[in-house]
């Protein structure tokens, strides 16, 4: 290959002329390393050296630069294939990467981000679910507290009534006195009230009518106990008056104690009511309570798994960031060593032509080459 150039190179320079030897020289003189190059062979000639030395010399030098490109391009090659290697390495990583970003992506927002909202979804409705339950047991629980204080109000009232009236007819029986008539010629007994125990009779008449009248629930017996503050007032009650008195007192007590005993029953079924329409709720609740604290910790391990998921996605992103700026800062390191290769080649093969051009020119035009250096020299261009 070397023979077959110089072969090429001789045949255009001795096709040559004058005139354009020179123009060649100037040319060749016109560059850092030509100049450089002439210097040496103007030293050479001046000193005597053999031609041939000459000659060897620029071939030498030629045959340099032949065996480092030669070097360059093997190492440029190695270098360029170690580039592709790591590369493609690099793109094979971000592939894999993007692929798991790809997944994650899909399994945060085809799959757990919706089952999150349905569960949040859910959660809220067991809280208001549970809450509403709640409230319907604490209105219960409050309407049975009003109810059961009511009832014992009724109650109260109920025993006082009672007692008042139990009250007044045994103090009408344990003060009785007997007395016996003639009628007809026949010995009778009859009960009589003396005056003092009408008049304490009387009194507490009285007092339990305006006992009666201060209760909730017995006002409705206030006009019968004046009625017998009425009867009582007289000065003395005798037996028939008594009996009839004695007779309402008991009447009054048991339609009280059946009064009381009603309201006792109409208690007691609504205390059954309480507790079964109590016992329902709170079922209900506790269902509630159930499927809320079920959802809750669905709902916690879910988040779990997105969080390990959002934890995993940023992770490859990030990943994916440190690939993407090895690869970029690897391409360029290749592409910058792949440019300064080009201008190192091109500078040995316009350095390698020089030489060749002037191996040329030493063979076919050395007296044009040794006239042109000395005009150099004349002209004050020491070397």
């Amino acid at each position: 290959m070397k023979t077959l150039v110089l072969l090429v190179l001789a045949t255009a320079v001795f096709g040559m002329t004058e005139t354009e030897y020179i123009q060649q020289i100037h040319r060749i003189d016109a560059t850092q390393f030509g100049r450089t190059l002439f210097d040496t062979i103007w030293l050479q000639l001046e000193a005597g050296d053999p031609l041939d030395r000459l000659l060897q010399t620029l071939h030498d030098l030629e045959d340099r630069y032949f065996a480092e490109q030669k070097e360059d391009d093997a190492a440029n090659r190695d270098f360029q294939d170690a580039c592709n290697v790591d590369i493609a390495f690099y793109d094979k990583e971000l592939a894999l990467a993007n692929k798991d970003k790809i997944g994650y992506e899909a399994k945060l927002e085809g799959d757990l981000y919706p089952r999150r909202s349905i569960l949040q979804g859910l959660v809220a409705a067991k809280k208001a679910e549970v809450k509403g339950y709640q409230k319907e047991i604490d209105e219960l629980d409050e309407e049975r507290a009003e109810a059961k204080a009511e009832y014992e109000s009724i109650v109260e009232d109920h025993n006082v009534a009672i007692a008042v009236l139990t009250e007044a007819r045994n103090l009408i029986k344990s003060n009785v006195e007997a007395s016996f008539v003639q009628v007809n010629g026949k010995k009778i007994t009859k009960s009589t009230l003396s005056k003092e125990n009408t008049l304490l009779l009387t009194k507490h008449i009285k007092e339990s009518h305006r006992r009666i009248t201060k209760t909730k629930h017995m006002q409705r017996y206030g006009p019968i106990f004046k009625l017998l503050a009425q009867i009582t007032s007289k000065a003395k009650i005798e037996d028939e008056t008594l009996e009839r008195v004695v007779g309402l007192f008991d009447r009054l007590i048991s339609e009280v104690e059946d009064s009381l005993s009603l309201q006792r029953f109409s208690e007691d079924k609504r205390v059954e009511a309480y507790n079964k329409s109590r016992y329902l709720l709170v079922r209900s609740l506790n269902v509630a309570n159930s499927q809320l604290a079920n959802s809750e910790s669905e709902l916690s391990s879910l988040n779990d798994q997105i969080f390990q998921t959002e934890t995993s996605l940023d992770n490859t992103n990030v990943r994916i960031d440190n690939l993407t700026e090895r690869r970029l800062d690897r391409w360029t390191q290749c592409e910058e060593a792949a440019k300064d290769y080009q201008d190192s080649r091109a500078a040995r093969d316009s350095d390698r032509q020089v030489v060749s051009d002037t191996i040329g020119l030493v063979n076919a035009a050395l007296r044009t080459l040794r006239e042109q250096l000395a005009l150099r020299q004349a002209a004050g261009d020491n070397i």
